[in-house]
């Protein structure tokens, strides 16, 4: 007697609300207008302190802002579903990038320009937005793998998008310091001391559901903002923000050295450790 194979799950209801993503990056444009990068140039307060504060030969890259995708507001099943992912820092020495240059640099360019693996017409990903790639396609019930096409969302209202326009990428640190040639931070202490303000500002406007931490050094960085948290597993928690509760997801970086590394298809911190830890996590949403 042939045995039946299970059913698979009905996929996710969800509805995108694109005002509502207009609204929350008109509010954090004023924000960083007003506090970090304005049309007239960088302006954030503690730009003389932060540059006094950094080793020889070490340059800083200043007013490096946030990727918002313009389908951030989200509903699954009726509830909201807001994805941030957080790192440290930008890795490359460009002042002033905007809002809008983000975007352009992780929708258009990470997202349509380049694939997760190389081919004749596209270069790859870098291993960091290829454990982005990872994480965004399990919490949108794609499932792993690396095929374009399925990188898309589709609504009950029929709109389609990238998975790179249904989340936002903030780093905690909003000028990246670093050698020249070099893409390892050298950022000090006080430079993450006084972006701690900037990043809980943004995660104020965004109100995040859901938080996806990458490198192990920014989660007792940030710590202060996340307040008292909720152990859950060893890397899932629910933190306490004023007026939300997110769950947050607590990874190494994708491109870390050796086992910790999740940014190949098949990396076992992926399967062992991420898929498991985001599986649970848009259960409990």
């Amino acid at each position: 007697m042939t045995r039946a194979k299970p059913k698979s799950p009905a996929p996710a209801a969800l509805h995108a609300d694109t005002a509502a993503t207009a609204r929350r990056l008109a509010t954090l444009e004023a924000y960083m207008e007003a506090n970090v990068l304005s049309p007239a140039g960088f302006c954030c307060a503690s730009e003389a302190a932060c540059r006094e504060s950094l080793r020889p030969g070490v340059e800083m890259a200043e007013g490096q802002l946030s990727h918002l995708g313009h389908h951030f507001d989200l509903t699954r099943n009726g509830r909201p579903l807001r994805v941030v992912v957080v790192g440290q820092e930008d890795g490359g020495l460009v002042d002033h990038v905007s809002l809008q240059a983000r975007y352009e640099r992780i929708h258009g360019v990470a997202g349509f320009e380049r694939r997760y693996y190389r081919s004749p017409e596209h270069t790859r990903r870098s291993l960091h937005m290829r454990g982005t790639t990872s994480a965004l396609r399990l919490i949108f019930d794609k499932g792993l793998g690396t095929d374009w096409e399925d990188e898309f969302v589709e609504t009950n209202e029929d709109d389609r998008f990238h998975i790179f326009d249904a989340f936002a990428l903030v780093n905690v640190l909003l000028c990246g310091a670093h050698r020249p040639g070099r893409a390892e931070g050298r950022a000090t202490k006080l430079m993450k001391r006084n972006c701690l303000k900037h990043f809980a500002a943004t995660l104020a406007i965004l109100v995040p559901t859901l938080l996806v931490l990458q490198g192990e050094g920014v989660q007792d960085w940030i710590a202060p903002v996340l307040g008292l948290m909720e152990e859950i597993t060893p890397h899932l928690a629910r933190a306490n923000l004023q007026g939300a509760d997110p769950l947050v997801c607590r990874f190494s970086h994708p491109s870390a050295r050796g086992k910790p590394s999740w940014g190949y298809r098949d990396a076992p911190y992926l399967l062992e450790v991420v898929e498991p830890t985001l599986r649970l996590a848009v259960s409990l949403l």
